[in-house]
């Protein structure tokens, strides 16, 4: 088979869920609909070999695959493949010759590889000759012996800058694992899988609050690749030690090589900083503040919310998934989902498209980095999920979690999902048993399954033990789309009174205002349980200030500043850093009605971790001379605990108007009283 008829075959048994028409293939693979049949006529070929029924495109366009069809057993088949039933393209035959010639550390035979290709010699000639070409573009020369055969003779940066431009052109990484990929992979004896540098390289950058802008992690996860996986042999070469001076950007290596157990040694090291000298990587690699950028993604909900009064400040669980993408990948993934028009969950989709494209720029000034508009698609989906989880009258969607044996890969799974969805998990269960067990126990909306599960009964979303963001999305993508089929079932109480409230009302925003002023009043008079704060760990009493004047943000943030810097808990150095960053980024500090929190990294003068407070009456002006803050915090933290907690508390004092008012009526005393109990 060629190429694409192998990419679209991988696609199939990858993508369970997924629906692809003749329309967008076409599209991705930029040919004409009668091309793409002619691929399906190859593909058909392939299937009949393997006594598996013949896949389809139905009247609508849409690919289709009978029950029968046995995903596993033609992934099986589909990987056996030789060379010579595989279609090689000049291109890739070229590539493959490439890659054979650094990994040989002898001579090449012409005709070997001819036997080894399928193809002629005098097709081989000709591929050397664009080959030769190709190679002057890198200073590399072919080395040419009559007994012998065709060499590569350069030094190890050079190969590896090849092997980047090679691995580059066939799209080595964690999505792509089709044949031609797992074909290069083998022929070079890859100790290394690329998904396995990824996830090392990605866990040092989370521990360490690192952000990569443009696609500069691809780029520095495929140097290492190349680098841990070209063997080479030099007895000079020394590995680095305790006396090695170490930059920022050298630990990246430094633990990489430590977890794939391949020690780095000086010449390594010099190589990678050459490679990253010589394509200015460093000026796009981010160190962020965890707290500062929980406060941006605050900051641009907020901003929604006062243009369409959706409550997303107080949603922790929206906020913290949002968090994660972010600090995980710059680009959230390609989605097919059509966003519905109608408006069965009370928001305008439109209108909501609109609000994250206009302000989207508070994440991107903070980044660094234009959103595509895959991430602000992602959001979009996110937002209408989290709408669809707040709803006091949706009930919980029902999931089965899978593994295929080992329960402590499943409970891992199911502690994730429970952190970062409302799901009601039925239970942890072996791939074997699962549908089985599903025929005696209460239905489930969808599968969430680390291997594929061969049903027509249940929706299977697969994914890995250790969830990514494409995990993540996909997830969400099948909560939004079960929850738009399930519909709003009303239910007795509180939410008959909400539904019968659309019911009687004809104009959809009314009636969307009037829900969330009665939501609000119901909180704000039921019976409340008490316990102490997040806030009451670090705010004194003495670290409160009131003032009835009206002030500029400022002028605010350095008297916040002056509490904990009179007591030595931060540096003189520590609120000009903070005010910097409003002046670079804007009001992001501002992530609640009325509430601010000023804050900078650990790194300005930290001694103690602490909070003070600032309430201003008349209020404290930001930069458009009207967005007025009543309350305003100063924090500081060493960086050795996480205080995510503290922050959600924070966002929350605004959530009502009632008690932003009876707060400024009160004196230290009581506001330091009501900040130290949460309500529950």
């Amino acid at each position: 088979m060629k190429k694409r008829s192998t990419e679209i075959l991988q696609r199939l048994i990858k993508n369970q869920s997924k629906k692809y028409s003749i329309s967008k293939l076409a599209k991705d693979y930029h040919v004409t609909q009668r091309t793409l049949r002619n691929d399906l006529a190859e593909i058909n070929d392939f299937l009949e070999d393997l006594h598996m029924p013949e896949i389809y495109f139905d009247k609508d366009g849409i690919l289709e695959i009978k029950p029968d069809f046995d995903r596993s057993l033609v992934e099986e088949k589909l990987y056996e493949m030789d060379m010579y039933s595989y279609k090689m393209s000049s291109d890739e035959r070229r590539t493959f010759i490439l890659i054979s010639l650094l990994q040989n550390k002898t001579y090449s035979s012409m005709q070997k590889l001819a036997e080894e290709l399928y193809v002629s010699r005098i097709t081989i000639l000709s591929d050397f000759e664009n080959i030769k070409e190709y190679l002057e573009e890198f200073e590399i020369t072919l080395v040419s012996d009559a007994g012998k055969g065709i060499a590569i003779r350069c030094g190890k940066e050079k190969k590896i800058e090849l092997l980047i431009e090679l691995f580059r052109k066939i799209a080595i990484n964690i999505k792509n694992d089709g044949f031609f990929q797992r074909l290069v992979l083998k022929k070079m004896k890859i100790r290394h899988s690329f998904s396995e540098i990824f996830t090392y390289l990605q866990e040092y950058t989370n521990i360490n609050n690192i952000i990569f802008i443009d696609d500069v992690l691809y780029d520095i996860v495929i140097y290492l690749f190349s680098e841990f996986n070209l063997e080479t042999e030099d007895p000079k070469d020394r590995a680095i030690d305790s006396k090695t001076r170490l930059s920022g950007m050298d630990y990246m290596m430094v633990y990489v090589g430590y977890m794939v157990d391949c020690p780095v040694t000086e010449n390594m090291l010099s190589r990678f900083r050459n490679y990253l000298e010589k394509n200015q990587l460093k000026s796009f690699v981010k160190t962020i503040d965890e707290m500062e950028l929980y406060k941006v993604i605050t900051h641009f909900l907020l901003e929604i919310d006062r243009e369409m009064s959706l409550d997303l400040t107080t949603d922790s669980m929206l906020v913290d998934s949002l968090l994660i993408h972010i600090k995980n990948m710059k680009d959230w993934g390609d989605y097919e989902v059509e966003l519905p028009k109608e408006q069965n969950i009370a928001v305008n989709y439109d209108r909501l498209e609109e609000a994250v494209e206009k302000y989207s720029d508070i994440l991107e000034r903070f980044l660094s980095y234009e959103l595509s508009d895959n991430m602000k698609k992602s959001i979009v989906i996110h937002i209408c999920v989290s709408l669809i989880r707040n709803r006091r009258y949706a009930p919980k969607l029902s999931v089965a979690i899978v593994c295929p044996g080992s329960m402590a890969t499943g409970k891992y799974l199911e502690a994730q999902i429970k952190n970062y969805f409302d799901f009601h998990v039925i239970g942890v269960i072996a791939a074997n048993e699962v549908l089985q067990k599903l025929e005696e126990t209460e239905p489930v909306d969808f599968i969430i399954s680390t291997v594929p599960i061969q049903t027509q009964d249940y929706r299977v979303l697969v994914v890995r033990p250790f969830l990514t963001m494409e995990d993540m999305n996909l997830i969400q993508k099948a909560s939004f789309e079960c929850q738009q089929r399930r519909g709003i079932q009303p239910e007795s109480g509180r939410k008959s009174l909400m539904s019968q409230l659309d019911a009687m009302m004809k104009n959809q925003g009314v009636s969307n205002g009037l829900r969330q002023q009665i939501e609000k009043v119901i909180i704000e008079y039921e019976p409340q349980d008490e316990k102490k704060s997040a806030i009451s760990e670090l705010l004194k009493r003495s670290f409160i200030v009131k003032d009835e004047t009206e002030m500029d943000w400022r002028t605010a943030m350095r008297r916040a500043a002056k509490i904990l810097e009179d007591e030595y808990y931060i540096g003189p150095e520590y609120i000009e850093e903070s005010i910097c960053h409003v002046e670079e980024y804007g009001d992001y500090i501002i992530i609640g009605e009325g509430i601010a929190l000023a804050h900078a990294g650990k790194e300005y003068g930290v001694y103690k971790d602490g909070l003070s407070l600032l309430v201003s009456k008349r209020g404290i002006v930001f930069s458009d001379g009207e967005t007025r803050v009543h309350l305003l915090f100063c924090f500081s933290s060493k960086g050795e605990k996480e205080y995510l907690e503290l922050m959600k508390e924070i966002v929350t004092i605004g959530k009502t108007k009632k008690r932003m008012d009876e707060l400024l009526d009160m004196n230290e005393d009581q506001i330091y009283e009501e900040l130290s109990t949460i309500k529950e």
